[in-house]
C-alpha cells in the first residue's frame, strides 16, 4: 500500500512538472506583458474556495522559486568565476546547491514581503500571517521575471567577455526600470495614491529589498563560518 502511495505521488508530481513546460513560459510572457492583469489574476484565484486555484497558470511562489532555479542553471552554465568566499558563512551556502537556491529564493522574496508589508500599512491595515498572503502571491508575480532577469544579468557581469558586461547593464537598467513602473502601478490600484506617490512608494520597495540584501550578504561574505558556533 505504502509503495502505491509512493507511485501515486511520483505520478502527480510528473505530470505537475511537465506542465510547467507549457504554464511556466506562458505566465512570465503573461507576466512581463501585463502585470497588473497578473496580480489582479492572483488575487481573484486566492479567493476561489475550490481545488483549481491557479489551474491556468503556475502560482506566483512557484513562479518565484522556478524563475530562481531557471537563473541558477544559467549560472552554472555561463559562470567563470566565483567570488573567494572561503572561510566564511557565505562559504557554507555556496557550498550547497539546495541551501543557495533556498537562500537566493528568500532574497528575492524580501522584494514581494516588503511590497505586501508596505501596501498593508499604508492602508492601514494589520500585517499578519493571514492579511500578508493575498499582496505577498500579488508581489511574487511581479517579482518573479525581476529575480530571473537580474540574476542573468549578475551572471553575466561575472563573464570576462565585453559583450557579456554591455548586456548585463541593458538587462539591468531594463528590469529595474520594468519593476519599478509595474510596482506603481501595483500600488495605483491598491491603495489609490497619485502616481507620483506610486513611483516614490515602489523607489523605497526597490530600495529596501536592495539594502536588506547588501547588508545580509556582506554579513554573510565577513562572519566567519565558526562564529555562530562560538558561546
Amino acid at each position: 500500500m505504502d509503495f502505491l502511495k509512493i507511485l501515486k505521488s511520483f505520478e502527480e508530481f510528473v505530470y505537475e512538472a511537465l506542465t510547467w513546460v507549457i504554464l511556466l513560459p506562458r505566465t512570465l510572457v503573461r507576466t512581463l506583458l501585463h502585470p497588473d492583469r497578473m496580480t489582479a489574476y492572483a488575487a481573484h484565484e486566492l479567493a476561489r474556495t475550490d481545488d483549481a486555484r491557479f489551474s491556468d497558470a503556475v502560482s506566483p511562489p512557484l513562479l518565484l522559486i522556478l524563475c530562481v532555479l531557471l537563473a541558477h542553471l544559467f549560472d552554472l552554465g555561463v559562470r567563470a568565476q566565483v567570488p573567494d568566499t572561503s572561510g566564511s558563512l557565505a562559504s557554507v551556502i555556496l557550498a550547497s546547491e539546495e541551501t543557495l537556491l533556498l537562500y537566493r529564493t528568500i532574497t528575492f522574496g524580501v522584494w514581494a514581503l516588503a511590497g505586501a508589508a508596505y501596501v498593508l500599512m499604508r492602508a492601514r491595515q494589520p500585517v499578519n500571517r493571514d492579511s500578508l498572503r493575498q499582496p505577498f502571491y500579488e508581489q511574487c508575480y511581479l517579482v518573479s521575471p525581476f529575480a530571473l532577469l537580474l540574476s542573468i544579468s549578475v551572471s553575466l557581469l561575472l563573464m570576462p567577455q565585453s559583450w557579456a558586461n554591455l548586456t548585463s547593464a541593458c538587462v539591468t537598467l531594463t528590469v529595474l526600470a520594468w519593476f519599478w513602473v509595474a510596482q506603481a502601478a501595483w500600488f495605483r490600484r491598491r491603495v489609490r495614491l497619485s502616481w507620483w506617490r506610486c513611483f516614490g512608494a515602489a523607489a523605497i520597495v526597490l530600495a529596501v529589498g536592495g539594502t536588506v540584501n547588501l547588508v545580509v550578504g556582506y554579513l554573510l561574505a565577513h562572519t566567519a563560518a565558526g562564529a555562530i558556533a562560538s558561546p
